[in-house]
């Protein structure tokens, strides 16, 4: 790879909830099994553009997909709400992050409430138009501009690159859930909550089948349930998310083509995908990864957080960043602290000679990938008062770049830890194309302000022969929470 201004520059690929995972397990189960039917029904599909430059799903690696439900209610008909109140494009009522391992054995889904407080970044409305940096609720990202704005959003606020988006709406999520035959409950008390009031449902208690409509009304659920706050619906949500998924994965639908079709025609009639998750062969590709994922090696989290000072929003806490590291890093959750690896005998070979790096040693190319002008340069500056050794530097052609990126060549790892140190930047990798330095610095927006000078000398050194510390994928899982409202099953 030669460093120059006209290139992109991609940091590595980084990384359900029920009626999305299973949506997506369907349709590329039934693409492979009706062929050419199938393939028809792709033009169904809404594109979404919303990623820029979206690839192909492929067999391995971490994938970050965010799923957002809107709210609003045209076109819905009756039953779903007041239309006049929250009609076009919505807002975002539900949000999750769906983080899938490397290895595609266990995932993450993190709801977002929508109610927190956070920094909204400047975003270009679909009009073209550019809305202003502010701080607001969650939610609003999207009724200001768009689902575009909602994963900026989520990207500034977390470092994480977000690979895919879908987007589901009430009448696509009902019809998703009639396609599946229903969702099967046990409800430990009766429920009534008239649509006037919420969610429009009446349900008994014990066990029942819910169709589309019943399944959204108990997701939606706030005022005559719990305490009626949106984060006791998220939990409620997420368990309701975690049922669905054994569910789907228990039913055999593979031998009932025509059901598998139904769902296949609700699902890409309703949701909308940017177009590197909407192309049938990488939804089969996904399943294919996916086909023995189940509940159990799914966590279910919400972003950690505390009540605002007037009692009616959220804000969220320094404990997040443990979790957006975890899903950065691909570490799985929750993080196994102790897990260690015996040394492997090149590794006790080579610990016999100690190799040290110091920064003369250095030689780096740093280019921006934010709108800070002269960022480049002022890293530049303070990388030199370090004494590393700057070879250029310059702009990246992404200006929008969530996290930063350090990339080395074959064998120049412990220079760029060196880097890493010297920046606090953890996201490192290999690239063997890389071409006019050891190390290139791709500057992102999770980036510091200004850079701090450490307190001693920094360098780095090849390991001792001592076990090494890795960040193993734990085989736990975080369960969904438990709300009381559900019973098992006879």
């Amino acid at each position: 790879m030669t460093i120059e201004p006209g290139l992109v520059f991609k940091s590595k690929l980084r990384r359900l909830t029920a009626i999305a995972s299973g949506v997506i397990l369907i349709i590329a189960t039934v693409a492979g099994i009706l062929g050419f039917a199938a393939r028809n029904l792709a033009d169904n599909i809404k594109a979404l553009e919303v990623i820029a430059s979206p690839k192909p799903v492929s067999e391995k690696g971490p994938l970050n997909i965010l799923l957002m439900g809107t709210d609003t209610r045209t076109g819905q008909g009756g039953g779903f709400g007041d239309e006049t109140e929250l009609g076009g494009e919505g807002r975002s009522d539900t949000t999750m992050l769906i983080h899938l391992s490397g290895d595609r054995k266990s995932a993450i889904v993190v709801s977002i409430p929508r109610d927190s407080v956070v920094a909204i970044p400047a975003c270009t409305k679909t009009d073209g138009t550019t809305t202003s940096e502010t701080t607001g609720l969650f939610n609003s990202a999207f009724s200001t501009a768009g689902p575009a704005c909602t994963i900026k959003t989520v990207e500034t606020l977390t470092g994480i690159t977000i690979n895919h988006a879908v987007i589901v709406d009430f009448v696509g999520f009902s019809s998703i859930v009639d396609a599946l035959g229903g969702i099967k409950v046990c409800l430990t008390e009766p429920i009534n909550e008239p649509v006037e009031n919420g969610a429009g449902i009446n349900l008994p208690a014990g066990v029942q089948v819910l169709d589309g409509k019943s399944t959204l009304g108990l997701m939606r659920a706030r005022y005559t349930l719990a305490d009626g706050s949106d984060l006791k619906r998220i939990e409620r949500q997420q368990e309701i998310i975690s049922i669905t998924i054994d569910q789907i994965t228990e039913k055999n639908l593979v031998t009932d083509a025509p059901q598998l079709y139904r769902v296949l025609n609700a699902a890409t009639s309703t949701l909308q995908m940017d177009p590197g998750l909407a192309d049938l062969d990488s939804l089969l590709t996904l399943t294919t990864s996916l086909s023995s994922l189940g509940s159990k090696n799914v966590s279910f989290l919400t972003v950690p957080y505390v009540g605002t000072p007037d009692g009616n929003h959220v804000q969220w806490t320094d404990a997040a960043n443990e979790i957006w590291s975890a899903i950065i890093n691909d570490t799985g959750w929750p993080p196994n602290p102790n897990a260690t690896t015996e040394p492997t005998p090149e590794q006790t070979a080579e610990s016999v000679e100690t190799i040290v790096v110091k920064p003369g040693d250095v030689s780096v190319v740093i280019l921006n990938g934010t709108r800070r002008a002269g960022f480049a340069a002022a890293t530049g500056e303070f990388l030199k008062t370090q004494g590393v050794n700057i070879a250029e530097v310059g702009n990246a052609p992404n200006k929008d770049t969530a996290e930063s990126l350090i990339v080395h060549t074959p064998g120049n790892n412990l220079k760029a830890q060196l880097v890493a140190k010297l920046l606090g930047i953890t996201n490192i990798s290999e690239d063997s194309e890389l071409q006019g330095s050891d190390v290139a610095v791709i500057l992102g927006n999770n980036a510091p302000q200004t850079w701090s000078a450490p307190t001693e000398e920094v360098t780095v050194s090849t390991p001792t022969n001592e076990p090494i510390a890795t960040p193993e994928p734990t085989p736990s899982a975080v369960s969904a929470p438990t709300s009381g409202l559900f019973c098992p099953i006879p």
